[in-house]
């Protein structure tokens, strides 16, 4: 079976967190494919900034990592870092997101497209007290 690495950021500011809705329909945390010599924290920035238009910081080395298989073909493994946004305005990757924007959390919970991305939001809310 053929592996995928994916790695990006749950941005969350003021009680809100950042979603994306992808051209496919699912809605989610931004995130992309890394790229050959690239550290997951440098996908993981340079897929929120060419997604969303923002620069984020990641607050810490805890990564969330979500396993599934996709058409029994893919393999694919997404590893996720909390971060915070530090500057830039909201503008979408018109190939890929078509639509972004930063939803009360609870609302976020109820958007977002698969359980086990609801289950590791839930974990992330829950290790940094935010639930």
């Amino acid at each position: 079976m053929k592996k995928e690495k994916s790695c990006g950021c749950i941005i969350i500011e003021n009680d809100k967190v950042l979603l994306v809705k992808q051209i496919d329909g699912h809605i989610s945390f931004p995130k992309g494919h890394i790229e050959k010599n690239e550290q997951e924290k440098e996908t993981a920035l340079r897929e929120v900034y060419e997604e969303t238009g923002i620069k984020v910081n990641i607050i810490d080395d805890t990564r969330y990592v979500q396993k599934y298989i996709i058409d029994n073909k893919i393999e694919k493994e997404v590893v996720y870092f909390l971060a915070k946004k530090v500057e830039g305005t909201l503008k979408k990757q018109d190939s890929e997101i078509l639509e972004l924007g930063f939803y009360d959390i609870n609302k976020a919970l109820l958007m977002l497209t698969y359980e086990d991305t609801k289950n590791l939001f839930l974990r992330v809310l829950k290790d940094n007290n935010l639930l």
